[in-house]
């Protein structure tokens, strides 16, 4: 029984056993099973921390760059804070110079008022007409003498051009078209010959037109022009001519009478005295008598009808002849003429016309030339135009009145003496028979050394 006890308690203390090492074993298996677990999980923990230890260095190293950037920020920070500082006096001396600006643009603005008004007073004060215009010919501003004078308000004629405002009209009405006007102007910019403008009523009118350009530095931008009616010029200048005309009509037949008279006297049985006197006066008479014939011809000239008289001419032959006529002129002075002319040298013009103006350049040529000078004559043709020079060693033109030379009554300050200083109205004459012959004179000269005037004229 004892044995059977000790059997059964055997039995199951083994069973107890066997039960607990199964138990065991399954704690072991457990407990192996964690251990891998738990290996793994240090496994992945140090991996983990790896990783943490790489973010750490990472953020170690970003954090070394955001103080860096702080510092570098703080840096920033001041430097703008100086340019603020900076900026507020700046847009301090700005408010102040903006007021400063805007009180000398109002007084310029109030300046430049009084100068507006000023120049409107004298435009508006200048008698002649006034119109300014662009580079394509576009009117910009006119003054009131252009609107009395021609009938148009300012707000009609602005930005249209000046030659459809106002038509340019010669002698016989022909209207000129805008390049035809620009040829009828002379290097100083007034009208070489009788223009007429045409109202806005349609009547027309006589004009002297004065042209200048308006620049910018050294580029054309317009120009402007000044015209005045002539109207009353005209009346006053025919009028004269007509005087001129009658009056030397009138004197023709006493001073015909005289210069018979004193011829006659100069072939009787006179005394030195009474010869030298009789000569004088014949001379003067003479002289009167050349002068009344040039008033005549001006006369003449002046009523736009005088029409050349065309024939063949010797130049050769008709130099001669003029010269001819002042031989004793050129020998009483001790003169010395040089002619320079071809002999067969044929041209068709007015031989009258011709002998005209020769007749006084020589002369002139003579009468300002102190004794012992020399005259020189020379005739050439070239490129289908004659050419024809006389040249001195007078006394010359002052500088300052030579563009007064074509004027009629002009005579210079220079000249030596009354009885040489002539009527003023020879080289006028010969400007205008040059113009009825279709040619030009022109000259130079320098005072005290000489004068060349020359005439160019179609052959």
């Amino acid at each position: 029984m004892n044995m059977r006890i000790a059997k059964v308690t055997s039995d199951g203390t083994e069973t107890k056993l066997r039960i607990l090492a199964k138990e065991k074993e399954h704690v072991r298996r457990k407990l192996v099973v964690t251990a891998e677990k738990l290996k793994l999980k240090a496994k992945q923990l140090a991996v983990t921390a790896k990783q943490k230890e790489h973010v750490r260095r990472k953020l170690v190293v970003t954090a070394e760059k955001l103080k860096l950037k702080a510092k570098q920020l703080a840096v920033t920070a001041k430097q703008k804070e100086v340019v603020r500082r900076k900026l507020v006096v700046t847009a301090d001396e700005l408010r102040i110079s903006r007021a400063t600006l805007e009180k000398k643009v109002l007084e310029r603005t109030k300046d430049l008022e009084q100068v507006k008004a000023k120049n409107e007073a004298i435009l508006a004060s200048i008698g002649d007409g006034l119109v300014a215009t662009d580079t394509d010919g576009r009117i910009l501003l006119v003054n009131k003498a252009f609107e009395r004078s021609l009938g148009w308000k300012r707000e009609e004629v602005i930005g249209k051009r000046l030659s459809e405002v106002i038509p340019m009209t010669d002698a016989i009405g022909n209207t000129l078209s805008a390049s035809e006007r620009l040829k009828i102007k002379t290097p100083n910019g007034s009208t070489a010959a009788t223009m007429y403008y045409r109202r806005k009523d349609g009547t027309s009118f006589p004009v002297t037109i004065t042209v200048a350009p308006i620049t910018a530095g050294n580029r054309l931008i317009g120009t402007v022009e000044v015209f005045r009616d002539s109207t009353k010029e005209k009346e006053i200048d025919r009028a004269k001519s007509e005087f001129m005309s009658i009056a030397s009509h009138q004197l023709r037949t006493p001073l015909t009478a005289i210069r018979w008279a004193l011829s006659s006297l100069k072939r009787e049985k006179l005394t030195d005295e009474q010869q030298r006197l009789v000569v004088t006066a014949h001379e003067t008479s003479t002289n009167m008598a050349v002068t009344i014939r040039r008033m005549l011809m001006i006369s003449h000239l002046e009523e736009d009808d005088a029409e050349p008289e065309l024939a063949e001419v010797d130049l050769h032959d008709l130099v001669e002849k003029v010269t001819r006529l002042h031989d004793a002129h050129c020998r009483r002075n001790g003169l010395t003429l040089i002619v320079q002319c071809p002999h067969t040298l044929l041209v068709r013009t007015d031989e009258q016309l011709l002998v005209e103006i020769l007749d006084n350049l020589i002369s002139n040529a003579y009468k300002y030339t102190p004794r012992g000078g020399t005259v020189r004559l020379r005739v050439g043709k070239k490129e289908g135009m004659i050419r024809i020079s006389v040249a001195d060693t007078g006394c010359g033109i002052p500088l300052a009145e030579q563009k007064r030379i074509p004027e009629k009554f002009f005579r210079a300050s220079n000249v030596a003496s009354p009885a040489e200083a002539g009527t003023g109205i020879g080289l006028y004459m010969v400007y205008n028979i040059a113009r009825v012959i279709g040619g030009t004179i022109s000259f130079v000269s320098k005072e005290n050394t000489g004068s060349t005037f020359t005439l160019l004229f179609p052959s």
